[in-house]
């Protein structure tokens, strides 16, 4: 599977995953686009310009080996995966699935299951209206009958996943996100068939896992306090005034904690 993607700036190598899934890699940028790295940004099977051939019988694994295509392509030996949201479970994959390609590992607004639907029902019931939990029901339970209803309803839902909505932030990220609502059904299916807790003692990478206080699908205790608990190298770093996208509401604190965990892949290239 040959994936669509953008390779940006230089350093060491650093691939994000975006979530969705359904989503596209477009939403990273351009709140990452200062770190010292080589940044590569995909777009997972199944979403923004990538094929979506096989979505019907694809998993987590199924990402995870187009990814390892994708580092093989690009002709790096390691490097560090970062996965937000949806992504974070294809980069908890890729890292025990090729944990020698897995320099380091970074988890943000990610859990090592979703098998806490009763807390997302909760926290939906008491931050959002009727018509936001009606539109999340719908998406779980059939596929959207467009790109562009998935479109209007993620942009219906998007307030939930942050502290302080900015619309103006939304705006950016709705004109150049293609939407895949083939994509987004699918994957709450690869989601109910992965787990990451049999083995995520196993991974001996250091980790960084990023987490909002503000999180309302991936809240801090069944969530980043469950990994970073998890991960034996692991090093937990929460963000306050965040909801699910601690790189947008606390940019330049974001990027300090990241550059700061990545310091000794960065100085080498910096000498």
């Amino acid at each position: 599977m040959k994936l669509h993607r953008e390779v940006l700036g230089e350093g060491p190598p650093l691939v994000a995953l975006h979530g969705g899934f359904g989503l596209d890699h477009t939403y990273f940028w351009p709140w990452l686009s200062s770190l010292p790295v080589q940044l590569i940004l995909p777009d997972l099977r199944g979403c923004g310009q990538s094929p979506r051939e096989g979505l019907a019988e694809a998993g987590i694994a199924t990402l995870s080996d187009d990814l390892e295509e994708l580092r093989e392509e690009l002709g790096f030996e390691q490097w560090t995966v970062l996965g937000h949201s949806f992504g974070a479970y294809v980069a908890l994959d890729s890292a025990h699935r090729f944990p020698a390609r897995v320099q380091k590992l970074v988890l943000v607004g990610g859990a090592p299951a979703l098998d806490y639907p009763d807390v997302i029902g909760a926290n939906l019931t008491r931050r959002g209206t009727p018509a936001q939990a009606a539109l999340l029901q719908q998406a779980m339970s059939a596929p959207f009958e467009s790109d562009e209803a998935f479109q209007r309803a993620w942009n219906a839902l998007l307030p939930l996943y942050f502290r302080s909505f900015d619309p103006t932030v939304a705006v950016r990220m709705d004109e150049k996100i293609r939407y895949s609502a083939d994509a987004l059904f699918h994957g709450f299916r690869m989601l109910s068939q992965f787990s990451a807790l049999p083995w995520l003692g196993d991974l001996r990478m250091p980790v960084l896992v990023a987490g909002g206080r503000h999180d309302w699908i991936a809240p801090l205790a069944q969530g980043s306090e469950r990994l970073s608990r998890g991960l034996p190298h692991a090093e937990l770093a929460l963000f306050e005034e965040s909801g699910h996208f601690p790189f947008i509401e606390e940019n330049e604190r974001f990027l300090s904690v990241l550059t700061e965990f990545l310091g000794d892949l960065i100085e080498p290239e910096l000498g």
